[in-house]
Parts: structure tokens; C-alpha cells; sequence
């Protein structure tokens, strides 16, 4: 299978370096078809410097393959360089599938109403944030060592996707991802048991 149609056209309106991120997938189909798929572009701004960023998250009938390719910045006797990164995750490893939908107006909501935003959490564990804080006691007087305490987050994948800032296209194709995804997992799930 080679990236073509719905998928190859998402990349090609990105703009982001569409025949790299073609072919990276490509090199991971392993002959698989392309069941979904959402592509999204972000831009971080700072005050040096401007960084592009897309990934694409790509379902084939196994696992879900993220496909991610930042700008990484060269000297000024170089480049601009793009870095590509893939992971592919088998659905049965899937824990977490969390698909937010904000509508507009939900005092009127009436069936078949699309969300103008969709928010996607992903969760397999490969990927953990600590948020350390020092301990204290209630005694304000007090100034013994009550060490650290903390949480660990799993923080693999989040998307958001506003009709408002990339269109009520965009925002329907992330609900359909997520909910091809949600049926997915529960299906090897299921097979799994």
C-alpha cells in the first residue's frame, strides 16, 4: 500500500512537507491499508524563532501509526532541517481513547448537530509527566525537610481541533478518527478477552 487519495491530499493542504511525511508512512504500511486518518499542522511561535510541526495519525485494520515532522532549526551556514519521527502502536495497547466534543449553542442542541471543536487523548503509557512540588506540613512555624511529593500523568498524544481556527471540515474528520479509533481498540479488545 502507498499513501494516495483522502490521506495524500491531507498532507499535500498542510504544506508541511507533504513528500517526506508520504513517504515515512509508506515505509510502515507494511502493506496494510489505510483504514482513517487525520493530519494536523501546529505552529509555536517564540520570540527567536518560528517552529512547524504535523503529525499524522494514521489507522490501519493492526494499529494506530503517528507520524511526526518538526523543523529543526540549522546553523546559518545550514538549512533548515526537518526531523521525522514514526511510532506505531497495536491497538490491544491502547488504554485510553478519550474523544471531547464542544458545541455551540447546547441549550438548542438537535440531533445531528456537529461539535465546533473536538479534543483527542490517547493514552498507551509509553510516555509519563512528573510534577514534582516540595512537601509542607500545616505548621507555619515549622521548617523541617518533609521531602517531595508528586503525581505521574501519562501524556502520550492530545489533539485539539477548532472549526474555528481549521474549519468545520477538519473538525469532523478528527471525530471520525477518534471514533474509528474508539471502535478499533474495542474491537481488539474484545478479540483480546
Amino acid at each position: 500500500m502507498s499513501v494516495s487519495g483522502a490521506l495524500l491530499r491531507d498532507l499535500q493542504d498542510a504544506g508541511y512537507y507533504p513528500h517526506l511525511a508520504a513517504n515515512i508512512i509508506n515505509d510502515v504500511l507494511f502493506d496494510e491499508p489505510v483504514v482513517e486518518h487525520c493530519v494536523h499542522m501546529e505552529t509555536h511561535m517564540d520570540f527567536e524563532s518560528i517552529h512547524r510541526h504535523v503529525t499524522a495519525f494514521v489507522l490501519t485494520e493492526t494499529r494506530l501509526i503517528l507520524v511526526h515532522v518538526d523543523d529543526e532549526p540549522g546553523s546559518p551556514e545550514q538549512s533548515m532541517r526537518g526531523v521525522a519521527s514514526v511510532e506505531d502502536i497495536p491497538f490491544d495497547r491502547i488504554r485510553t481513547v478519550i474523544l471531547s466534543r464542544i458545541y455551540q449553542d447546547p441549550a438548542h442542541f438537535t440531533p445531528g448537530q456537529k461539535p465546533v471543536e473536538v479534543g483527542v487523548s490517547l493514552g498507551w503509557e509509553s510516555v509519563r509527566r512528573l510534577e514534582m512540588f516540595p512537601e509542607s506540613c500545616a505548621d507555619p512555624q515549622c521548617d523541617a525537610d518533609h521531602g517531595y511529593g508528586g503525581t505521574s500523568v501519562p501524556e502520550d498524544v492530545n489533539l485539539r481541533v477548532s472549526a474555528q481556527a481549521e474549519g468545520q471540515d477538519a473538525v469532523d474528520q478528527a471525530e471520525r478518527f477518534a471514533l474509528t479509533l474508539k471502535k478499533l481498540v474495542y474491537y481488539a479488545r474484545r478479540d483480546a478477552s
